[in-house]
């Protein structure tokens, strides 16, 4: 297949993805909202190579000792601390080696197929993404966040604890939306920053089914391969992308079980334990800086928990008094 460039600037950093057109487009419903990047200095690279039934791997197998970094049901992702390398592979059919020092990854499929798309351009694609942007300052948050005035609101939170939710449902009361799954953190002049990574939203169906105006979401079928449907939801809801933002709560959302929603304050000690198990434990000195940049939000943000019910209007009121406190 015909080999394409897909370039972006993702908040002063470029990367460059060389791929099939199929890779491309995918990958656009995750960096299409960045700056597109003239050729040139690319910091990080991501060369993808379709390998046909019969041919040969264009990664080399793992040598040398490593360790797992990461729990993954999708397969393993072992670290080398001699080499400063991340090695994923799924089974015999894909093989992910990434240089983060060097900001270089390669991605080797072999009879890439249509279900492969989401792997190749989600999972395999983000782990080395974040750890080579980790080398860079921008330090990745599994968070969503929606912003006022400047001022970020951030739900960290694994999956299924309704962070998508939580944000299209900001995002239709009028907040401006960083993302639903995954932010990064940065310094600027001011202090730390939260940074936006505004992808397309992942909706499972009974998220949608929670928003009337979302249902013929359900009678589209899903791509080969694909977990969830997908909505741009700055499209939708005609909302700004709260690109830089000062970050001032973080609030630990929680499925509740009535249809009522309870804010209660949090620890900060017990908040930035949960945030922890962000940070890739790879390159000590960059996984420290990781570790002191979420110390330093939990300093900056007021914490709280929050059983997530299905009176969104109310969340919403009481997520822009937040913002004011702090204003």
């Amino acid at each position: 297949m015909d080999t394409t460039v897909f370039r972006r600037l993702f908040h002063h950093v470029q990367i460059a993805c060389s791929c099939d057109r199929d890779v491309a487009t995918a990958l656009d419903a995750r960096l299409g909202r960045f700056p597109l990047a003239e050729p040139g200095q690319d910091d990080l690279v991501f060369d993808y190579r379709r390998v046909g039934p019969g041919g040969s791997h264009q990664v080399e197998p793992i040598s040398g000792p490593t360790r797992s970094i990461y729990n993954s049901a999708i397969g393993e992702v072992l670290y080398s601390d001699a080499e400063d390398r991340i090695y994923l592979t799924v089974g015999d059919r894909v093989r992910v080696a990434c240089d983060p020092r060097r900001g270089h990854t390669r991605i080797s499929i072999v009879d890439f197929g249509d279900e492969h798309l989401w792997l190749s351009t989600h999972p395999l694609f983000t782990l080395p993404l974040i750890e080579s942007l980790k080398r860079r300052g921008r330090y990745s948050l599994h968070a969503a966040g929606v912003a006022i005035g400047g001022k970020a609101i951030l739900f960290p939170g694994t999956s299924g604890a309704g962070k998508s939710t939580l944000a299209l449902a900001m995002v239709r009361e009028g907040f401006g939306f960083l993302g639903d799954d995954m932010l990064f953190l940065a310094h600027g002049k001011d202090g730390l920053r939260a940074l936006a990574f505004p992808e397309s939203v992942d909706l499972t169906d009974d998220t949608i089914r929670l928003f009337p105006d979302l249902e013929k979401l359900l009678e589209q079928p899903k791509p080969p391969g694909w977990p969830k449907r997908q909505l741009r939801a700055e499209e939708r809801y005609s909302a700004a992308i709260a690109w830089d933002c000062q970050p001032v709560a973080l609030v630990f959302p929680r499925v509740a079980r009535g249809g009522r929603s309870v804010l209660e304050p949090m620890d900060p000690g017990e908040a930035l334990l949960e945030l922890a198990p962000n940070i890739l434990l790879t390159e000590s000195r960059s996984s420290q800086a990781h570790l002191d940049a979420l110390g330093e939000l939990v300093r900056a943000c007021r914490c709280y928990r929050l059983e997530t019910g299905s009176d969104f209007k109310d969340v919403a009121a009481r997520l822009r008094a937040l913002v004011e406190v702090e204003g």
